[in-house]
């Protein structure tokens, strides 16, 4: 095991589990007997005791049935557990990007490509809707928090969704396309996924070049009442109709050239933090060394749009420079961690680094 990842069970992170974003997937190593090692993603899903126990069964029993789920477009749930005092869901690893992560490199996608992997996604919803118990009832299974970050498109050319089953551990307010239904705390059925997929679809391409087929296709998923949209398997088989129309229709290689395309820059910034995790301060020269290395890394995640992802980072550069009296370096961290909260549209928190930048440059 390598002197920075951690273990709990049978599994190897590189960071601690409590330390994980809830609701965030995380790469990590399943490890069996005679060197057999498998990749996965785990989720951390809340703190042990941190739900009453009626929260806490009915999120297990999403678990549970989410993990009845087998699709070529579903990343499947593998396993679920507490280490640590942590509960925690690991599911299948899907080696490629986000669909999120390649819009912020692509900015938009060919009308035919986005409508393919819309109708990929919609053919794993239509299934997972459509999913019953062993006594026939329908489960009625629902995503709930479909967004460009939860669909992946892997390397080799698949489009899986990823997070089923994990819904309840995101915060209300952690996405802006949700239904109407959703943000009045209606109940929910498979056509608020519906809702969800048309914006991604929607988000996804230039209006005045989608067919008219496909922008009214968009506009009835995006209905403001569940009964006016089509369900899953509607959407899917209307997509494919569309597709069909198409001179040249797409299918997995396009979504690998997009997978492979977008992932240098990603491996990159992969390839820092692993550096970052096992660097440690063993001189005053090694700090600096430290400190730059924090100041690409930082640059990389701004330029790739990837606001989230770095601004814990940047704290801890902060408090580095900070330790060594290096004003110069404090200032620009600052000033780095206000434009990543600014692009992961926190602007009031973006302000104050910004400010606190200024102060420090006098």
């Amino acid at each position: 095991m390598s002197g920075f990842e951690h273990a709990f069970g049978r599994y190897r992170i590189r960071r601690r589990l409590d330390k994980l974003e809830v609701g965030q997937p995380h790469p990590a190593t399943l490890v069996g007997v005679d060197d057999f090692e498998k990749p996965v993603m785990i989720w951390r899903i809340g703190d042990a005791d941190g739900q009453d126990s009626e929260t806490s069964d009915a999120a297990m029993l999403e678990v549970q049935h989410s993990a009845s789920l087998s699709h070529a477009n579903i990343a499947q749930v593998l396993d679920v557990g507490v280490a640590h005092e942590t509960r925690f869901v690991a599911t299948e690893y899907v080696g490629g990007q986000t669909l999120q992560d390649i819009l912020r490199v692509r900015k938009q996608l060919p009308w035919c490509t986005a409508a393919y992997i819309a109708g990929e996604v919609a053919a794993g919803l239509s299934y997972a809707h459509s999913r019953r118990a062993r006594n026939g009832e329908l489960l009625r299974l629902v995503h709930r928090r479909l967004t460009p970050r939860r669909i992946m498109l892997s390397v080799a050319g698949d489009v899986k969704i990823i997070g089923f089953g994990i819904s309840w551990a995101w915060p209300p307010a952690d996405d802006d396309d949700r239904s109407p239904e959703d943000t009045r705390g209606e109940p929910l059925d498979g056509r608020a996924d519906v809702f969800a997929l048309g914006a991604v679809l929607r988000g996804c391409i230039r209006h005045a070049e989608v067919p008219v087929a496909l922008r009214d296709l968009i506009k009835r998923m995006l209905q403001p009442h569940p009964e006016q949209r089509p369900t899953a398997a509607e959407a899917r088989w209307e997509l494919v109709r569309i597709l069909h129309a198409a001179r040249r229709p797409p299918g997995p290689r396009a979504v690998a050239e997009l997978a492979v395309t977008t992932a240098p820059r990603l491996d990159s910034i992969e390839r820092i933090e692993r550096r970052l995790d096992s660097m440690t301060v063993d001189s005053v020269d090694h700090a600096r060394t430290i400190l730059g290395v924090y100041e690409r890394y930082g640059q990389l995640c701004l330029d790739a749009h990837l606001g989230e992802r770095a601004t814990t980072h940047m704290v801890r550069a902060l408090d580095l420079a900070d330790g060594l009296g290096r004003d110069d370096y404090a200032a620009r961290f600052c000033a780095l961690r206000g434009q990543l909260l600014a692009q992961a549209n926190r602007a009031d928190e973006s302000r104050d680094w910004l400010e606190r930048a200024a102060s420090l440059l006098g």
